[in-house]
């Protein structure tokens, strides 16, 4: 038994259906099935409107049939659903493990943080009360120490109290001291890229920072020497007396 379409399907757009003729071939006689499919098929080829027609004529001739296909489709459904709350079950868990995760990461971050800030706290007091109190006694010491604070940053603005360090090409190392030389804020102080010796003009003069230079030990037997002010420039001389020698007297 042999179907073809029989001319175009109509679109109705105000029932959103599409009106399909097909027609039965058979010895002697032919036979016509008109019926409305839901939606716009008129973009289907003609095999799958065919089919589209034979199966809403089954549907209509055999309703349990119908119900049957509906209820398989529905169980598909049901099924494809199921799958899908097993999936967001699945992500949700995922997410809580990795919100999990997160605050697990946070915390250690937080911890690192105060260590960090502990640890500053320390190199701060270290340096001072060495290099500030004139008590590292080696130059590589003190270069170890300053490495320890950061590089003044361009357009950074150092509030009072704050400690960074500036390089100063022109120094000569002597003793393994570095080049680079410790600066302390005493007022709130932007940095634009001043050199050393810039640094150590109207900020230094200004009381607006201080500088921390490495101090040359000095020698075990090296002698003081007395300011100025400590030597008198007057010498006091104190005259000779001579006792007269006795005089024997020879009587005549």
């Amino acid at each position: 038994m042999t179907y073809k379409l029989t001319g175009s399907p109509i679109l109705k757009g105000e029932k959103n259906v599409t009106i399909v003729t097909i027609e039965k071939e058979e010895p002697g006689r032919y036979s016509y099935e008109r019926v409305e499919l839901p939606g716009n098929r008129t973009h289907d080829n003609e095999e799958v409107l065919i089919q589209a027609v034979l199966d809403f004529i089954r549907t209509e001739l055999d309703p349990t049939n119908a119900i049957v296909t509906a209820q398989a489709k529905l169980e598909q459904t049901l099924a494809k659903l199921e799958q899908a709350e097993q999936k967001v079950a699945q992500a949700q868990a995922n997410l809580e493990q990795t919100q999990e995760k997160l605050t697990q990461a946070e915390a250690k971050q937080n911890d690192l943080e105060a260590l960090a800030n502990r640890i500053t706290k320390v190199v701060r007091v270290m340096a001072q009360d060495s290099i500030m109190g004139e008590k590292v006694s080696y130059g590589t010491t003190y270069k170890e120490m300053v490495e320890l604070f950061p590089l003044a940053e361009v357009g950074k603005v150092y509030e009072p109290g704050s400690i960074f360090a500036v390089e100063d090409p022109n120094h000569t190392e002597v003793y393994g001291e570095g080049k680079r030389i410790l600066i302390q804020t005493n007022q709130s102080f932007t940095y634009q890229g001043e050199t050393l010796a810039q640094l150590e003009g109207t900020p230094y003069q200004n009381g607006v920072l201080a500088t921390w230079k490495f101090s040359a030990p000095k020698a075990p037997n090296e002698p003081t020497v007395a300011s100025a002010a400590a030597v008198s420039t007057t010498a006091t001389v104190t005259p000779t007396i001579t006792e007269p020698s006795a005089t024997t007297v020879t009587p005549n």
